[in-house]
């Protein structure tokens, strides 16, 4: 009977140990840390791609502007995110951020419109360095080369013209021209607003901006060769002719007015 002592196996390794160990589990932190790796890059790309929409977004909603445009001889309603409606006068123009409206209520205004705004936060209209705050009222604006005048018709209004605030009530207008700011009382302040219904309202106004407003409702151009240094109170319905408006208008001055074709 052989004896256990007696047998001997020999081990015939061809490598060590620590060579078998590294063969083995070398690979083990790499099976852990790709995967990390790649979560992470996953997440931080996610995040960049997120923030970077947040930022397009929001650089959006500042740069793009609604506009609403009233081209000569026509009129142009529109009504604003709040509710608040808004008729423009022949040539004017007006702009707001329909993304930024309900952090900031403002528009600006060239030319000439009429407000009929909702209660709620402030509201603003612009027209160059002139501006006019209310909450919740009607007015009109007019904002054309010089001269800048607002009507309050209902509610208050707080006015800024060059730099100096005037509290308006229902029939008071403040005006600015030559450089020089005039407050009324009293006034019809509806005669304001003839224009919304189509109709001239002039009281001692002078005589170059009645032209200028026949221009523009009619869109046409007029031409005379005599001075046009005068006031005149009169009004008219646009369905007149306008040919027959510049005769009416003429004739206590001795002008004669031409339609140019």
């Amino acid at each position: 009977m052989m004896k256990t002592d007696d047998i001997k196996i020999k081990q015939n390794w061809r490598k060590s140990k620590d060579e078998i160990w590294n063969e083995v589990f070398s690979n083990i932190d790499d099976v852990k840390t790709i995967p990390k790796i790649k979560r992470l890059s996953f997440w931080k790309y996610t995040v960049a791609a997120i923030i970077a929409m947040i930022v397009a977004g929001i650089s959006f909603a500042c740069i793009y502007t609604s506009t609403t445009t009233a081209v000569s001889g026509a009129h142009q309603s529109a009504s604003l995110p709040d509710g608040s409606s808004v008729k423009l006068n022949a040539e004017s123009e007006m702009k707001y951020k329909p993304y930024l409206w309900f952090a900031s209520r403002k528009v600006i205004l060239k030319g000439e419109g009429y407000f009929e705004i909702k209660q709620g936060s402030r509201f603003t209209v612009k027209s160059g360095q002139n501006q006019v705050s209310v909450l919740g009222t009607s007015f009109n604006v007019f904002a054309r080369d010089e001269k800048y005048s607002v009507t309050c018709l209902t509610g208050k209004v707080e006015v800024t013209i060059n730099r100096e605030n005037v509290i308006l009530t229902p029939n008071m207008q403040a005006t600015f021209r030559n450089g020089k700011l005039q407050i009324a009382e009293n006034i019809d302040a509806v005669q304001s607003i003839g224009w919304t219904q189509n109709r001239f309202i002039f009281n001692g106004v002078p005589l170059t901006d009645v032209v200028k407003e026949i221009e523009r409702q009619y869109g046409i151009c007029i031409a005379t060769s005599s001075n046009l240094d005068y006031f005149y109170s009169g009004n008219f319905s646009i369905s007149n002719d306008p040919e027959e408006i510049l005769q009416i208008i003429g004739n206590p001055f001795g002008i004669t007015f031409s339609i140019k074709k």
